[in-house]
């Protein structure tokens, strides 16, 4: 069952982020308990666990990027539940509310240390662009920013279009 992260799951949200296996360099390691609390509950951010009976087994967050953009992040499944689609269907549950919200599209960014993330996102819709990652840590690496319309908005499609043009130059 997927619902809606409360601030009684950060425990659990953070324990499934460490568990992810994320390579020791990233900053996705570095992510403290108030970090999370600070990113998933700023104004119209938010998050969803994925649960089997009462355990949190995965987990995303998302947050606004501008007027048109919801960035979508820390998308986590345990390793013992991979492969059942439960990380698809959380990046589905952000992408609905990002439609319900008026955003015309979901951004996301991919660890240079997670490369293998980017045929995830690229088989769920989602486009590799040239664009600079406004949250990005400094001190990494620049990450693989990847994009998704999610609403026919005419501002979402001129954004694609700027975004599609520039990462074919």
């Amino acid at each position: 069952m997927i619902r809606p992260a409360t601030r009684a799951d950060l425990p659990a949200f953070h324990t499934v982020m460490m568990a992810a296996g994320m390579d020791a360099r990233s900053s996705w390691n570095r992510t403290s308990l108030e970090g999370l609390e600070a990113s998933l509950f700023a104004p119209a951010a938010g998050g969803f666990v994925a649960v089997n009976g009462e355990e949190v087994i995965g987990c995303v967050g998302f947050r606004p990027d501008g007027a048109d953009m919801l960035t979508l992040n820390r998308l986590a499944v345990l390793p013992q539940h991979r492969g059942q689609g439960i990380g698809a269907t959380l990046v589905r549950a952000v992408e609905t509310r990002a439609a319900e919200r008026g955003f015309g599209c979901v951004l996301l960014a991919v660890s240079q240390f997670n490369l293998e993330a980017v045929s995830f996102y690229g088989r769920l819709g989602y486009a590799q662009v040239n664009e600079r990652y406004a949250f990005a840590s400094p001190g990494s690496p620049v990450p693989v920013v990847l994009v998704k319309m999610v609403r026919g908005s005419r501002e979402a499609g001129r954004r694609m279009g700027e975004l599609r043009k520039i990462s074919s130059q």
